[in-house]
Formats: structure tokens, sequence, C-alpha cells
């Protein structure tokens, strides 16, 4: 096991680090996005057709992509309350039942994903002319993300 983690930790390091890097400017680049949008219709009077498909896209992306980020930690909503109540080994199987729900879930935004992508190549975002397979990438992109994310989580849980 401690080889695999010696394996794993370098790889987990530079796809969360450049996960986390491009959150980073897609926020900067979402937030200056709007506030043009916002000074252009309020103050200009002339609001640029690109702006809301852009900024919807960049908020997909981030806020799919950032899920990925608080997987990976452990750092998600959940339920612990029963926690205090519960043995070991029923934490550890629920913990286990959570880790399969998410890697089903996984699973579902790679395929379904990428069938939405085949679906919408052919259509594009009004005023940006972006074809909407590259926002529905963000799911299985996300998919192979969370698949990372557990494995993180495992050979951190397992030491």
């Amino acid at each position: 096991m401690a080889s695999l983690k010696a394996i794993w930790e370098p790889i987990d390091k530079v796809v969360f680090t450049i996960v986390k890097h491009v959150c980073v400017i897609m926020l900067a680049a979402l937030v200056a996005i709007v506030f043009y949008i916002f000074v252009g219709r309020y103050f200009l009077h002339s609001s640029p057709m690109w702006g809301e498909p852009i900024s919807l896209f960049l908020l997909t992306w981030m806020s799919i992509l950032g899920s990925s980020l608080v997987l990976r930690t452990d750092e998600h909503l959940k339920v612990t309350m029963f926690d205090e109540k519960m043995s070991k080994g029923a934490i550890m199987a629920t913990e286990v039942l959570a880790t399969v729900c998410i890697l089903a879930f996984s699973i579902f935004m790679i395929i379904y994903g990428r069938q939405l992508m085949v679906q919408a190549r052919s259509n594009t975002m009004a005023g940006a002319n972006i074809p909407y397979a590259w926002m529905y990438l963000s799911l299985p992109v996300t998919g192979v993300l969370y698949i990372f994310a557990l494995i993180t989580q495992w050979t951190r849980r397992i030491d």
C-alpha cells in the first residue's frame, strides 16, 4: 500500500493543483466578465452579447470542477449526527457505501456527459458561438476527477 501511495501522491498533487488554479482563473474571469456586463448594461447602455453565455460557461465549469476539490479533501456536506452513536464498523460501512454511490455517480457523469456532448455538438451558444458540447465536457472530466478524488481519499484513510 505504501508503494501505491508513493506513486499516487505526486499524480494527485499535480492534477488537483492544476484544477485549483484553473478554478481560480475561471473565477477571476467570471468576476471580470460579470462586472463588464454590469457596467455595460447600466452605465454604457450597451451590454455585450457574448457576456452572459461566457459567464454561464465559466460558472458551470468552475462549480463542477470545484466540487472535485472538495470531494478530494472529504470536506463536502454529509450527515454526521449518527456517527457518535455508531460503532467503528458501522461508520466504515457507511463510508464504503458513500464511496460506492459517488463512484456510481462518477460513472454516470462520464457516460451521460459524453452522450450530452455528442447530442449538443452542433448547437452553439448564442452570442459566443461556442458549441454546447464544450460546456457538457465538464461532466465527463469531473467524473474522472471524482474517481481520482476517491482514490486519494482511500489512500489517506488506509494509512
